[in-house]
């Protein structure tokens, strides 16, 4: 694996590359809301067959790309990965996306339906799929309280790792998945962490969120799309509504998309690159071995 920058629409951006130098179908690899990179690090390497080549970026605000100010709605990080394509001329990629990122390679595939840079296919990891508007009584106020981020700055990183390294049921944390979560933060030299993606950009893209027209967008792809959703072991809560609103979401995308190719990653967390990195990478290879 390489760690990389680039510049790019006047914004410094961080990659990770596999498999550099190679040629081959680039498969862009984008983590979801608060993450960063190397959530993809158990997946990628699994992927180094086929004459694919995954490449990891860090979108803007997140891991160890600038973060300015301006708006964090999607236009800009479609604009990003747009500009990301043409520098380095990945032609046809294949797009994965996960959570929110999911929702930006939707968006970015529904605008570029041809050409060069148009993608040869979408994966859709747990997310992509629903509209928060759904949920029952959903209005912004209780929607933006709910997906408020924890205020992490300043907590101590010893306490923060003790917390990730708690049984999590039936699946624990390993010490390569904490890594990869720490890499959401910056750790500063007093001993605390604090997230790279600012509580202000963060809840502007969860109001692009809850404005965003998910099964609008699902109607217009030109390209093949595989959903591949979590559905945890007995979901209590808000775990279970949330697991009803993705299955609101399968029928409305298979309604719109009856070519949907769709893969129920059954027992698991919202972060299936983590929990189940190899079994997801064989999806990938098998959906990209149809384009």
């Amino acid at each position: 694996m390489a760690s990389s920058f680039v510049s790019l629409n006047g914004i410094r951006f961080h990659y990770l590359t596999w498999n550099q130098g190679m040629g081959g179908r680039p498969v862009i690899l984008l983590h979801g809301l608060a993450s960063n990179a190397r959530i993809w690090d158990l997946v990628a390497p699994h992927l180094l067959q086929d004459g694919l080549v995954p490449i990891a970026l860090d979108q803007r605000g997140h891991g160890l790309s600038d973060g300015p100010d301006g708006d964090y709605g999607f236009e800009p990080f479609t604009g990003d990965l747009a500009a990301f394509l043409e520098l380095f001329q990945l032609e046809k990629p294949l797009l994965v996306g996960h959570s929110w990122g999911a929702s930006v390679v939707l968006d970015f595939a529904a605008h570029v339906r041809s050409g060069a840079y148009s993608p040869s296919g979408l994966v859709l990891v747990d997310g992509g799929l629903t509209q928060l508007n759904d949920l029952p009584g959903a209005t912004w106020e209780s929607v933006s309280e709910r997906l408020e981020p924890p205020r992490l700055a300043g907590t101590p990183l010893s306490e923060f790792r003790e917390r990730l390294e708690q049984n999590r049921g039936d699946w624990k944390l390993s010490r390569e998945a904490i890594d990869i979560i720490l890499a959401n933060f910056e750790l500063r030299a007093d001993g605390t962490i604090s997230p790279h993606l600012t509580f202000e950009h963060h809840m502007q893209i969860v109001r692009a969120m809850w404005e965003f027209q998910t099964y609008e967008r699902l109607s217009q792809l030109a390209c093949p799309v595989m959903a591949v959703p979590a559905r945890p072991k007995n979901p209590r809560g808000p775990a279970a509504e949330f697991l009803a609103l993705k299955e609101r979401g399968v029928k409305h995308a298979l309604k719109v998309r009856p070519d949907l190719r769709l893969e129920w990653m059954e027992d698991s967390i919202h972060d299936i690159p983590l929990q189940h990195p190899e079994t997801l990478a064989n999806l990938i290879l098998d959906f990209s071995a149809l384009l």
